[in-house]
Order: C-alpha cells, then structure tokens, then sequence
C-alpha cells in the first residue's frame, strides 16, 4: 500500500517523496531488510538522482536509514529490547521542549490543531495511511512550536522513531490506535498553551499505538 492514492501529472516535489518513504518504512516491520536503490528511486518517482540523494540524506539524519559497506542504503532495524528506551528519550525531550517553545499558538496552529481532530474522526477508507497521516501531522504541528531549531530537529528525529513503533501497534489493531488517539487528541484541544500540549504529549504512555 502507498501513501500517495493518485496518478500525478508531473514528478513528484521532495517532501512528497519524503513522506512516502517514510509511510514505506513505517509500515514495514522493523526488522525486515529494506534496501533503497537510488537509481530506482530516481525512475519511480520521475525525477533525477539528486533530488533522490537528498531524500536519502534526510531520512539518513532521522536514522530511519543506514549505509552499510558492500551492501547499500538500506532501512535502520529497531531493537524491541530499546523500545522503552525510545518512548523515554521522546518524553524527556518533550518536557524538555517545554522551555523553549511558543508562549502562544498563532492562528494557523489552531488550524492545524482543528484539521488533526477532524481527520481522526474518519479514519477514512485507508485507516493505516490516514493514522500515519495524523501522527506525521502531529510531528509538523509540534515542530512549528519549538523555537530552537536544534532542539526541534533532535525531537524530530527521535519522534519518528516513536511512529515507526505506533505504526507497528497500529498494523495490528487499527481501531485501538484510533480511539487512543483520538483520546491524546482530545486532551492536546484542552491545552490552552503550546507547553502544556508538549506536557500532554510527554506524558503519553508508550503503550498507547
């Protein structure tokens, strides 16, 4: 299954190539091999290699990529035993994000905040890609927020980390990804300030998918 549902007229932009390898990654069980070939990339999505290489580079910086000496760039596997670990570090560094971010939300985060809520009340036809949809949403929504940029690149990083393993729970039982996290949704609305939405999201269980 591919995020991108439509035919396109013409190639395709960089972040739409981005997040339709990150939605493959993310739905592809953590420890299956996934090699990513540049060249059929480049004819796949119509474009030249470069656009392509700076794809690679870019998910290479998200570690959901590595480049292994005879054997290519391939997919970053995730260690079950580091799970915990993963969930703790995005915790720590949302709190962490917390001073350091917007005093207030400007009128196109509650934008985005209202679209987030409306689209998880219909997951749609697609449930696998509009879930990936509304946590990739959630990450771009958080980033906007954060005012120091390496604090904002470190926590994005380590949150698409966290998505590999939501989309993982999410593979096995869509419905309950939803409802927990229509539940998270309900409580970022009530927060009235962007530290107390990062307070919310640190304190999300890593349970929930």
């Amino acid at each position: 299954m591919a995020l991108q549902q439509t035919l396109k007229s013409g190639p395709y932009r960089s972040e739409e190539m981005l997040q339709e390898l990150r939605f493959r990654i993310c739905t592809t069980h953590p420890d299956t091999p996934m090699l990513l070939h540049e060249g059929k990339l480049a004819q796949e999505f119509g474009v030249s290699r470069t656009p392509i290489r700076q794809v690679l580079q870019r998910l290479s910086f998200e570690h959901m990529l590595e480049t292994r000496s005879g054997v290519g760039t391939m997919v970053r596997t995730l260690d079950p035993m580091q799970r915990g670990l993963h969930f703790s570090m995005l915790s720590d560094i949302l709190h962490l994000c917390t001073r350091c971010c917007a005093q207030n939300y400007t009128t196109q985060s509650r934008i985005h905040i209202a679209t987030i809520t409306e689209l998880s009340a219909n997951p749609d036809n697609e449930p696998i890609a509009r879930y990936f949809t509304l946590r990739a949403q959630f990450l771009e929504l958080i980033s906007s927020l954060v005012q120091d940029q390496i604090l904002a690149e470190a926590h994005a990083a380590l949150h698409w980390r966290a998505i590999r393993w939501r989309m993982q729970a999410a593979n096995n039982d869509v419905d309950s990804a939803f409802a927990a996290l229509r539940n998270t949704i309900t409580k970022v609305t009530a927060a009235d300030t962007p530290a107390a939405l990062f307070e919310c999201l640190a304190a999300e269980p890593e349970e929930v998918a």
